[in-house]
């Protein structure tokens, strides 16, 4: 059988450097890893061509930011969302992992960013790109709203199933500028996100919005365990921001920070205050991976 092969980043994919320390390393075939990818539904099983197969965890000595260092080339990369990634298998882990009540509150975090987005900015219709947009459930929300929402998905599973407009590259896209973007648990899967960026970034109006939403990986520098696994995937989740570094990681590709709007989708008084008290309290709470930016110049 054919091995899948890798690449190696040998520089941050933040801030360029090529000071980048080990942090842990193993073989696919081995360990809590083996186990893991096992249990997990797949199309056709990556486990067979990963035998002998090294990963690499790293972290920056320069900004932090941490990553693994050998990713599945292009090629591989397709045969990962393609074979290994089927619709059925996509199904499969969103049913066993979110629970019966996950699109109802998938579709209310989606509405909330909707109205936070309707109160940054006064364009009308407001344009909206959501890249990696998966089966295009955001897109669907922003489209009842009256915003001109389009997205860009590789996955062909996810790409078929959408119901809205979906492209396949940013290529396809025609050009007018988007009063914001949207990645939500999407830079986690790119060999190049500051690549990515500086091209979605091309595509954005003056002054318009990013949001990024990232998995939380404080902490994590090793696969030991199933949060482990779920947050620095070898095969998935190839890069690992905290909040900091996203921060940071979006700060030297020319955006801002500011502060996230708060929006109210819920029927619960208790829900309500909760937010409220978020809000005044703000400045004081820590930092999450879901953040807001503005571009700069």
């Amino acid at each position: 059988m054919t091995r899948a092969q890798f690449k190696t980043r040998d520089t941050c994919i933040s801030c360029g450097s090529g000071d980048l320390q080990r942090l842990s390393d193993g073989r696919f075939d081995q360990g809590p890893l083996r186990e893991f990818l096992l249990r997990d539904p797949w199309g056709e099983s990556p486990v067979p061509y990963l035998a002998g197969k090294l990963w690499r965890y790293v972290k920056c000595g320069t900004c932090d930011t941490a990553f693994h260092a050998n990713v599945l080339t292009p090629e591989w990369n397709d045969i990962n969302f393609s074979r290994w990634m089927s619709a059925e298998a996509i199904a499969e882990f969103e049913r066993t992992h979110g629970g019966p009540d996950r699109l109802f509150y998938r579709a209310m975090h989606y509405t909330k960013h909707v109205l936070q987005l309707a109160s940054l900015i006064e364009a009308r219709p407001l344009r909206v790109l959501d890249f990696g947009c998966g089966n295009g459930e955001f897109l669907a929300i922003c489209h009842q709203f009256g915003f001109e929402a389009v997205g860009v998905d590789r996955s062909t599973a996810r790409r078929d199933k959408a119901g809205v407009n979906v492209f396949a590259s940013a290529d396809e896209l025609d050009g007018r500028p988007f009063n914001a973007i949207t990645l939500f648990e999407v830079l986690e899967h790119l060999d190049d996100p500051s690549g990515i960026l500086k091209m979605l970034r091309g595509h954005l109006a003056p002054g318009g919005i990013l949001i990024l939403e990232t998995p939380d990986c404080s902490g994590v520098e090793r696969i030991e365990t199933m949060h482990d696994y779920g947050c620095i995937h070898p095969l998935q989740h190839i890069n690992g921001f905290t909040p900091e570094t996203l921060r940071g990681f979006a700060e030297r590709l020319g955006f801002e920070e500011i502060g996230k709007p708060v929006s109210h989708v819920t029927t619960s008084p208790v829900k309500v205050a909760k937010t409220e008290a978020r809000r005044v309290l703000g400045p004081l709470l820590s930092l999450t991976t879901q953040q807001y930016f503005r571009l700069t110049g």
